[in-house]
């Protein structure tokens, strides 16, 4: 298998099966060793981003063949996870993240939620920060180690600040949808 090789399809597989399992990207990422953005990149279709054998590692955990369907093999048994009780969603593209630009760097400010996935999008939320460990406080970045929440995966070419502003736009619109007011058309953030 050469990483190069996989497909968005399989990267899609790979986070279905993750969702599945009831695992957070943090989670299948501490199991394999890796960092939860990688994960993040690797679902997103950028396997390019993450080392080949943490591949594997991720394929043989979920069950999922990064071989050609010919050479399948079994799934391999879920990881118990705990039930967690508070969290964000690590999706950027989520509607419950909003997007953000700060000095030329893309953050998303999530949104606290209770349960264990996400109400807006389904992904498994996340509770603790990807970086460091520590527990969720609120808020864009840590506020342990001050690194981002929520990983931006963009495609490449992309300038932040414009798609952070059309987003907040986009955001905006599905509010005032989903409350019956219709499209708002106002300035300001989300």
């Amino acid at each position: 298998m050469n990483k190069n090789e996989i497909t968005l399809s399989v990267c899609r597989e790979l986070a279905r099966a993750r969702k599945g399992k009831g695992m957070s990207q943090s989670a299948l990422a501490a199991a394999v060793g890796c960092k939860q953005s990688q994960i993040s990149m690797l679902e997103s279709g950028q396997p390019e981003k993450i080392a080949e054998e943490t591949v594997v590692k991720i394929g043989e955990l979920l069950g999922v063949s990064l071989a050609p369907a010919s050479e399948a093999g079994t799934a391999v048994s879920s990881i118990p996870l705990p039930r967690l009780e508070k969290g964000y969603c690590p999706d950027c593209q989520c509607p419950g993240n909003v997007p953000y630009e700060v000095g030329g760097r893309l953050l998303f400010w999530p949104t606290l939620q209770t349960g264990k996935r996400c109400a807006y999008c389904g992904e498994v939320l996340e509770t603790v920060c990807p970086s460091c460990g520590e527990p969720v406080r609120g808020g864009a970045c840590c506020t342990s180690c001050g690194e981002p929440l929520v990983t931006p995966v963009l495609p490449e070419g992309i300038r932040p600040g414009e798609w952070a502003e059309e987003r907040r736009r986009m955001l905006r619109e599905l509010r005032g949808l989903i409350s019956g007011q219709g499209p708002i058309e106002r300035g300001g953030d989300a």
